[in-house]
């Protein structure tokens, strides 16, 4: 029931972010300090009132009036408070000015994230998608050929 509610959530969150942009998300994000952040402390942070969570290595502490502007609903994010939400960040297929916007919460790098964790920003969709290696969107079409092949020969030798 809980996967189920989650991926409503979702959908609903994916169809919203896609049309949601206020004028915020446009501003340039300035890198501000960081430090490291160990998975422990994250985990410290995992309330509504007190909401942090981990995308790409990065540590964004989000605010109350984030997360009720966000359109999915502050719920989307704070049942991911505390942890690492980067295959859900990337499971919602944010747009790049969401991506952006989200950057202005940046304000530290995972514990032993690489030294470009420390001024780097959220990926923008052509950077996740360019490193797929293209495959991925191939896989289910090459299990159905593989599975049609499977049967013919199966039925063929019946």
């Amino acid at each position: 029931q809980v996967s189920a509610q989650f991926a409503f959530l979702s959908a609903c969150a994916k169809r919203a972010s896609q049309s949601f942009a206020p004028s915020e998300m446009a501003e340039k994000t300035e890198t501000k300090e960081r430090r490291e952040i160990s998975e422990a402390e994250l985990a410290k942070h995992n309330t509504e009132e007190d909401c942090w969570i981990c995308i790409h290595d990065l540590i964004l502490a989000l605010p109350k009036d984030f997360l009720d502007e966000h359109p999915g609903g502050p719920d989307v994010i704070t049942c991911l408070a505390g942890k690492d939400a980067t295959t859900d960040y990337e499971d919602i297929s944010h747009s790049d000015s969401a991506r952006d916007w989200s950057n202005k919460y940046i304000i530290g790098y995972k514990e032993g994230a690489s030294e470009e964790a420390k001024v780097k920003l959220i990926p923008k969709t052509s950077e996740i998608s360019g490193k797929s290696g293209g495959m991925s969107a191939l896989a289910p079409a090459v299990l159905v050929l593989i599975l049609a092949v499977v049967a013919y020969f199966v039925f063929q030798s019946n």
